[in-house]
């Protein structure tokens, strides 16, 4: 009778093929990746002037966001301090979160939106988690530096009572390896539903495709058709980050369709209009904070159903992600 011998190879392919399987692994109940939470009753918003911001907020890591460094514990409170400031000074009543944390090893396990809201005594709350494995293995080395389990994605928080909230999966690139597929952080338009003023309006938080342009142009494609499907019978605010710049900005060699498509509609406006932004394109760069570059992050809404009075960046939030946040104040017509 022969006996089988596991060799060192085989013995190391069993492992990471274990290790690969339950990596990528969920590990949350996918009942509550759309969850809602009440966190106060929320009252009617009597003001006619309504806030809304988008807010990249890189979970709260500053500009050490995707870099092999060590991360303390003293960092995240500091910019969750800092963070409850910027956004009670300011007071919006809808802030569309991009890459926040619901409870993360890379983040020391804070529940960050619950951490904002609660001080904050915003009454509802929409997660949309786009990121949950039992270990991501980024970056690559050295291997203490791991995210390790993951929880993370989008969220929005509303002063006005939240009706519901809708997540919708965007394609992955086509061309990437299937282990990078397996640990792939989920493109989402999350679609929050909230009654203002006895009516309903629309908010559409999305984060696109950052490293494959193909891929970020057919999400921009397919984000546009769901935008218009609403508009319709809605006024939508369309915030998030794009991962694009302006058509217009006056250092692009190859323009990519990204945010042209949503530009080139009669009536789709944008909180930072093309004539301000070419006035001054430093004042309105939103990444990164350590020396602004470029323009990401944008809020876009029907003109038809939709009024803006004033749009800009939140530069005074300074590094507590590395995107700045940027707002508009408008009316429902």
């Amino acid at each position: 009778m022969k006996r089988f011998l596991i060799t060192f190879p085989i013995f190391l392919l069993l492992l990471l093929a274990v290790f690969y399987f339950w990596g990528s692994s969920s590990h949350y109940d996918k009942e509550k990746y759309d969850e809602i939470t009440t966190y106060y009753s929320p009252k009617p918003l009597l003001s006619d002037t309504l806030k809304v911001m988008s807010y990249n907020i890189g979970y709260l890591s500053g500009m050490t966001n995707n870099l092999a460094v060590e991360r303390t514990e003293d960092l995240f409170l500091k910019n969750l301090k800092r963070s409850r400031k910027i956004l009670r000074k300011h007071q919006p009543d809808f802030i569309g979160f991009q890459e926040i944390d619901f409870g993360s090893d890379r983040s020391y396990d804070y529940h960050q939106l619950n951490r904002i809201a609660n001080p904050l005594k915003y009454p509802m709350g929409a997660m949309a988690v786009n990121w949950d494995k039992s270990y991501v293995p980024f970056p690559y080395w050295p291997i203490e530096h791991h995210f390790g389990r993951m929880l993370s994605g989008q969220a929005v928080l509303s002063k006005a009572q939240v009706l519901s909230n809708e997540l919708i999966v965007l394609d992955p690139p086509v061309n990437a390896p299937f282990y990078y597929k397996a640990f792939y952080l989920d493109r989402l338009i999350q679609i929050v539903k909230v009654e203002v003023q006895e009516k309903e309006l629309i908010i559409m938080n999305v984060h696109l495709e950052a490293f494959d342009r193909e891929t970020r142009e057919q999400q921009a494609e397919y984000l546009l058709q769901v935008f218009e499907q609403y508009t319709k019978d809605y006024p939508v605010l369309l915030i998030g980050d794009f991962n694009s710049r302006p058509v217009y900005a006056t250092d692009i060699d190859e323009p990519e369709k990204t945010t042209q498509l949503f530009m080139d509609q009669e009536n789709i406006g944008e909180a930072i209009s093309k004539e301000d932004y070419l006035s001054n394109e430093s004042k309105y760069f939103t990444f990164d904070t350590a020396d602004p570059y470029e323009r990401l992050d944008y809020i876009f809404y029907n003109k038809d159903k939709i009024e803006k009075i004033e749009g800009d960046v939140l530069r005074e939030a300074g590094d507590i992600s590395d995107h700045l946040p940027v707002w508009m104040s408008f009316r429902l017509k």
